[in-house]
């Protein structure tokens, strides 16, 4: 059975049997009126401790593995450039092509969500780094993932649905070479150069953000630039072989992952669980895509990191429909589905899930509290006990039709700001406090504690703040 608010919406097919895509056409307003933007999703009930051991950030596992991966791209790179001349050098360079094309797009993920390292500049420089490599602009990305995340597979809202109806066969083995890809990549890097944007990029990314994404396209030509300048200075083509036509020979995995995440599945609707896949793999893959594939969890709960997924797979698995046990399993349900869609767009694969045990996140991810009690004569209301709120923690309160978020950093201070997080529909009290920063469960936007400013994209408005005290045992909360 499923959840009433997550049943697809419908959505008119034109004559040719296709649906507009596009962020700016019918299909966009259709998606605003229906409910379908920025709305609340199915998640899973996970034991709110578990959920907190979960959320942890550690700079270790992700330290070992870049610096293994790293390793692996300079070995392969320099076995090419010794070998170069001879055909033996086909090898190295194909693993090197593939390692920096296909797997840099993991790294790009995990960093962009701010997961993978505990330690801020370590996932920003990562995020830069594989950016370039994956030839992704990173700012327009971060912005355009946000809403992904926010608006999965909605059509008209969700920028980066792989696999439109009806599927282009030929666009997706254009894809394996990176061939769909390179003249995107140039045409917006120019337009974004010379100081232009698209319609559809202003979409979803604010007008604040646009000098960022100028300054690094005029970076990234220069890079290139230079690539090309050095291939010409040195009358060789292996500058470009690393730079550039990396992509065109290894982005192939990249892709081989990324169909399995939601290709064939169901469109508009608000359960991850009938639009997202998660794909059993073996230890060499799991390293490969950073447990990417276990990503109907990561849809679920973006803020727990990557190394951390088996174990939330463990723990909502008997909620979700059954994992596709490997990736041979996978293709055998997206091929015949995609063959299908080519005759009828409608069709999708339908997926079995259990009754929905508790809807949302309410006394499961989050702690709740609900006041109808007046304040005292200064505006003062109990909220609950002190041991409620532990530690780097937050607490969900509401009081007639509002509802906040209070908070307790790591060293112990109380805070308390507005509940809902000022760019997505969602509750900050399932949130992730770091440090003084609350970072939001669907964006991993961050909020600082002491005034609600912002303190990561994609959040740009800052949170209305509030008064909280520790009283004789109690916390209580100043309505003011």
């Amino acid at each position: 059975m499923t959840h009433p608010s997550i049943l697809a919406a419908e959505f008119p097919l034109p004559p040719q049997h296709s649906l507009d895509y596009s962020l700016t056409g019918t299909n966009a307003r259709l998606a605003i009126e229906k409910g379908l933007a920025e709305a609340e999703w199915y998640q899973s009930p996970v034991p709110r401790e578990i959920l907190r051991s979960l959320l942890e950030r550690r700079d270790g596992p992700a330290i070992r593995d870049t610096v293994l991966w790293f390793a692996m791209i300079l070995g392969a790179g320099s076995a090419t450039w010794m070998l170069w001349g001879r055909w033996l050098a086909v090898f190295p360079y194909l693993i090197y092509a593939v390692l920096y094309a296909s797997t840099s797009d993991s790294r790009w993920h995990e960093s962009g969500h701010g997961t993978a390292f505990k330690t801020d500049w370590m996932n920003n420089a990562l995020y830069e780094v594989a950016s370039w490599m994956v030839m992704r602009e990173s700012t327009v990305w971060r912005w355009s993932h946000a809403r992904h995340h926010s608006d999965t597979i909605v059509v008209g809202r969700d920028p980066e649905i792989a696999v439109p109806r009806p599927p282009d066969i030929v666009g997706i083995i254009f894809s394996l070479f990176n061939l769909s890809v390179y003249p995107k990549y140039w045409k917006h890097t120019i337009i974004h150069a010379i100081g232009r944007m698209t319609a559809t990029e202003k979409t979803f990314i604010p007008e604040s953000e646009f000098t960022k994404v100028y300054f690094k396209a005029r970076i990234s030509l220069a890079i290139y630039l230079g690539v090309v300048a050095l291939a010409l200075a040195t009358g060789s083509i292996l500058p470009l072989l690393f730079f550039g036509l990396a992509n065109l020979f290894g982005s192939w995995l990249m892709v081989l992952y990324g169909l399995t995440q939601h290709t064939g599945l169901a469109e508009n609707v608000l359960d991850h669980r009938l639009n997202t896949r998660t794909v059993l793999m073996n230890l060499v893959n799991r390293y490969l895509y950073w447990n990417m594939n276990f990503h109907l969890e990561h849809h679920m709960f973006p803020l727990v990191p990557y190394h951390a997924l088996p174990q939330l797979h463990a723990c909502v698995k008997a909620d979700c429909p059954p994992p596709c046990p490997g990736l041979l399993a996978a293709y055998q349900e997206i091929i015949p589905t995609l063959v299908r869609q080519m005759k009828d767009p409608t069709h999708c694969l339908t997926r079995q899930i259990p009754q929905a045990k508790v809807c949302m996140a309410e006394g499961h991810v989050s702690a709740k509290f609900v006041s109808t009690a007046g304040p005292d004569a200064y505006a003062w209301i109990d909220v609950c006990a002190s041991e409620d709120l532990g530690l780097a923690d937050v607490i969900r309160f509401d009081h007639g039709l509002k509802t906040y978020a209070l908070y307790r950093d790591e060293a112990g201070k109380l805070f308390a700001t507005d509940g809902l997080c000022t760019h997505g529909n969602t509750h900050l009290s399932g949130g992730f406090v770091k440090g003084s920063t609350i970072e939001c469960p669907k964006h991993n936007g961050r909020f600082h504690l002491v005034d609600g400013s912002p303190a990561r994209p994609p959040v740009c408005r800052a949170l209305a703040t509030y008064r909280v005290e520790e009283r004789q045992g109690r916390l209580v909360f100043h309505l003011g």
